[in-house]
């Protein structure tokens, strides 16, 4: 049995839904083709308007090499290899999820696909996780009270960088979640990738100053002395 006649053509996806016993088949066309088996053009987009659709979804991740060369800099290996990450499958993700003759695909969709959610999702959890540095917020809040100085350390640091990038932030939110729709995907779909990568540019803290790992700093008279570790907040006794 064929669920989908002629499989929907170059232009469309058969989709399947189960409901209790029975079983529905259809074609979801892409690209402005219409059709049982989407074979109408009526309303189809040119071949020139494809490729400019699949240049805007894909080239529009190459924001990221923003905050990937800023994580470098500042020492953030982890948070450059997963931006790396969203912006390898995003790329390659919508360049498969395009019809006709503007698709390549490296894998599977639903491998590309899943990847590419798995890299959105974890590029903004581990941007969070990079300002908040839960471990210094924790351990040293006595230290901002008696200093009068916690992250941000000054004003231009909210002015610049903070308040920017959860404009773009939240601007980028709004876009994926009211404006989007199957007409200007190509579109909002790109300006969420550069607000996407450029909000994490702007949100990525300074790099951590360099300290020595262990200073000793109280020395008693039977030679012994308290060593400290100001990374990790260790203490011995020498």
């Amino acid at each position: 049995m064929v669920p989908c006649l002629n499989d929907c053509g170059p232009y469309g996806q058969c989709l399947l839904l189960r409901r209790y016993s029975y079983l529905y088949a259809g074609c979801s066309c892409k690209a402005g083709w219409r059709g049982w088996s989407c074979t109408d053009n009526s309303t189809a987009q040119t071949v020139a308007q494809q490729k400019v659709a699949a240049l805007l979804l894909t080239l529009s991740n190459l924001m990221f090499l923003v905050p990937i060369m800023l994580s470098v800099q500042r020492a953030f290996l982890v948070e450059a290899s997963v931006y790396f990450y969203t912006m390898f499958f995003s790329t390659f993700y919508h360049a498969c999820d395009q019809p006709g003759e503007a698709v390549l695909c490296i894998l599977s969709y639903d491998t590309l696909q899943y990847c590419d959610f798995l890299g959105s999702g974890v590029s903004t959890w581990v941007t969070i996780l990079c300002m908040a540095r839960l471990k210094t917020v924790l351990k040293h809040v006595q230290r901002c009270r008696h200093r009068h100085q916690c992250y941000p350390t000054s004003w231009q640091r909210w002015a610049f960088c903070l308040l920017p990038g959860i404009s773009m932030a939240s601007m980028g939110v709004a876009i994926y979640t009211s404006m989007m729709t199957s007409d200007n995907y190509y579109y909002t779909h790109s300006i969420w990738h550069i607000l996407l990568a450029g909000s994490a540019a702007f949100l990525l803290p300074p790099r951590e100053e360099q300290t020595e790992p262990w200073t000793c700093s109280q020395k008693f008279p039977c030679h012994y002395q308290i060593c400290k570790n100001n990374q990790d907040e260790l203490y011995t006794v020498t």
